[in-house]
C-alpha cells in the first residue's frame, strides 16, 4: 500500500518544521509528503530541502494564494493521480498528536470496506433538517465510528478510488467549509467516512472537549483581524447550499442567521460592528450571485 501525503502552508516556515518532524515520529509515517506553499516565503523552501535529501519530501508553490481549498484540490489531484492508494491530508499547524495517530487511521482504512472514503481522528455527523454538524455523544466513541464530516486538521486520508470517482474539494471556496463540502458530497455519491472512537475520545480528553455541553454565541467571537474568516464561511455555506446540493432553504436559513449576527455584533463597538456588518452583507451577496475565489484578503496567522 502506497501512502502519500501533503501539508498545506502560509509563510510559517518554523511551524511547519515543526510539524514534519511530528508526522516523521509517526508509527507509521507517510511514503512521501507534497508540501504545497500558498505563500513566497524563501525560507519555508529551505525547511523543506532540509527534509528531501531521501525524496521523502517534494515541494511546491501555487504562485499564488489560492487559500486551503485550492491547495488541497490541487494535492489530492495530484497525489491520487500518482498513484498513492490512501492520501494524508494536513495542515501546517496540526501535526498528529500521538505517535501512533496514522497508524491507527491507516489500520481502520486497510481493514474498511471499499464504500469507506476516508478515515480520521476526529468527525461529525451531519443533519440535513437544521444543515448543521451534530456532535458524537462522547458514549459513542468505541470502535470505528461512522461519520459523515472529517475536518483536514483531523488527520484525515482519503482513499484514492473515492478521488477518482468524485473529484477534488472545490478550489472556488478559498478558505471555509471546503472540507464539509466535499465530505458532504462524497457522501452524496454513496461513499462513507469511519473515525477510530477510542482515538477521537483521546482527542476530546486531551482538549477538555469531554463531557462537553455545546451553547450558540449570539455575539461573534472573531477577533477584529479575522472577521474576515466569518466572511468566507456565510459566503461559502450560502453558495454550497444554493448551488452544490440544491438546498435554498438552508442557504436561506444561513442567511437569516448572518442577519442576526449582525443585529448583536454592535457591541463590540463601532469599528468592529461596521467591518462585521459590511463583510456579512457582501457574504450573502457574493454566495448568491457565485463570486467565489479569494474575494477579501485575509490576514494571515502570526507565525514563522
Amino acid at each position: 500500500m502506497r501512502f502519500g501525503a501533503f501539508v498545506i502552508t502560509f509563510n510559517r516556515s518554523q511551524i511547519l518544521k515543526q510539524t514534519l518532524e511530528q508526522i516523521f515520529l509517526q508509527t507509521r509515517p507517510p511514503d512521501s509528503i507534497l508540501v504545497v506553499d500558498n505563500g513566497n516565503s524563501r525560507e519555508t523552501k529551505e525547511i523543506v530541502e532540509t527534509f528531501s535529501r531521501n525524496g521523502s519530501v517534494r515541494y511546491h508553490p501555487m504562485e499564488e494564494n489560492v487559500g486551503p481549498a485550492g491547495a488541497a484540490a490541487y494535492a489530492i489531484g495530484r497525489l491520487a493521480s500518482e498513484g498513492y492508494d490512501w492520501i494524508y491530508w494536513g495542515d501546517e499547524d496540526d501535526p498528529p498528536r500521538f505517535p501512533e495517530t496514522l497508524k491507527r487511521v491507516l489500520t481502520v482504512a486497510e481493514n474498511a470496506d471499499t464504500d469507506i472514503a476516508g478515515v480520521g481522528a476526529v468527525g461529525a455527523l451531519f443533519s440535513w433538517r437544521t444543515g448543521e454538524s451534530v456532535r458524537l455523544s462522547d458514549e459513542s466513541l468505541k470502535g470505528n465510528v461512522s461519520v459523515d464530516t472529517i475536518g483536514g486538521n483531523s488527520q484525515f486520508i482519503l482513499r484514492k478510488e473515492a478521488v477518482q470517482a468524485v473529484g477534488v474539494p472545490d478550489a472556488r471556496l478559498f478558505f471555509g467549509h471546503y472540507e464539509r463540502e466535499y465530505c458532504l458530497r462524497v457522501r452524496k455519491a454513496g461513499y462513507r467516512f469511519l473515525v477510530d472512537g477510542e482515538l477521537m475520545w483521546k482527542h476530546r480528553e486531551i482538549a477538555g472537549r469531554l463531557h462537553l455541553k455545546l451553547s450558540k454565541h449570539l455575539v461573534s467571537e472573531y477577533p477584529f483581524d479575522l472577521i474576515w474568516r466569518r466572511y468566507y464561511r456565510t459566503r461559502n455555506y450560502i453558495f454550497m447550499m444554493n448551488n452544490t446540493f440544491q438546498r435554498p432553504d438552508l442557504a436561506a436559513r444561513e442567511t437569516l442567521k448572518a442577519l442576526g449576527r449582525v443585529l448583536f455584533v454592535w457591541v463590540r463597538g463601532l469599528k468592529y460592528g461596521i467591518r462585521f456588518t459590511r463583510l456579512q452583507l457582501q457574504a450573502i451577496w457574493d454566495g448568491y450571485r457565485g463570486r467565489m475565489g479569494r474575494t477579501v484578503l485575509p490576514t494571515p496567522k502570526v507565525g514563522i
